[in-house]
Parts: C-alpha cells; structure tokens; sequence
C-alpha cells in the first residue's frame, strides 16, 4: 500500500499560494454496474464542478495538469470519523434508552436519531480540528 492516494486533476482557478483544482471522477468504478446512475454521479451533474482548494507550492498556473496526493492516514481518519462516529452515537443512543432508560421503541428510536445527529457533530468537530482533507492534500506535476 502507498503512502500516498493520488489523482490527476487540472487547475482551474489560482489565488496567491492557493489553486483550486478539480479532479474528474470516473464513469464508473470497476465493480459498479450503474455506468454514471450512481448517487455519486448525480450530485456531481447538480453541484458543478467546484473544485477543492489546495496549497500551490509548485506554482502550476490555470489549465495545468496537476496529480493531488493525500495521505492514507488522513484519508482513512477522516473516513472512520464519518463512518463510525455517527454509528456509534445511533447504536449507542438505542442502546441506552431500551436498556437503562426503558424507554420503549418511541423512546429507542428518538435516542438513537439524537446519538446519530450527537455522532455527526462530533465528526465535524474532530474534522474541523483537524487541519481538514484539503489542508493535507499536495500537489505535483506529472511525469513524463
């Protein structure tokens, strides 16, 4: 495994130290049967393509090739964050009103809703904290 993810993407935007690049998502992962019907897809087509700001340390101009690394580390935390924090709030919350609230289903199912948007916040907090995905992804020209 690499230390590093990496995507090839084009500059579409400069500001000072800072670019705004925008990497293409392909049409559709290698196990994926929806060929662009998936979820994913759909956002992209409403959203635009926006882009993500990144430091420009190697000065790449407006329609530059650029390849965008991120490490795995923070890839993997921030996921887990987003996965497991709200996870763990819903299951925690049902758990807690059925077993020492004996609250009953109404009562389980308001307390696993708050433990999830309780496990939400939580991830946006600890992701706000942390520099943020954009702060830790580098760029680089492309070989060859």
């Amino acid at each position: 495994m690499s230390a590093c993810l990496e995507r090839d993407a084009v500059v579409i935007e400069t500001r000072g130290d800072r670019a705004r690049v925008h990497a293409d998502r392909p049409a559709a992962c290698g196990a994926c049967k929806a060929r662009g019907g998936c979820g994913a897809q759909l956002l992209d087509r409403h959203r635009g393509a926006r882009g993500v700001w990144v430091r420009n340390a190697i000065g790449a101009r407006e329609g530059e090739a650029v390849v965008v690394s991120v490490p795995t580390g923070a890839l993997l935390g921030g996921a887990l964050a987003v996965y497991l924090l709200p996870l763990a709030g819903l299951l925690g919350g049902a758990l807690l009103a059925d077993a020492a609230l004996g609250a009953g289903t109404p009562g389980a199912v308001a307390s696993a809703a708050a433990g999830m948007v309780a496990g939400l916040l939580a991830a946006r907090t600890l992701l706000q904290r942390r520099q943020g995905a954009a702060g830790q992804l580098t760029l680089r020209r492309p070989e060859g």
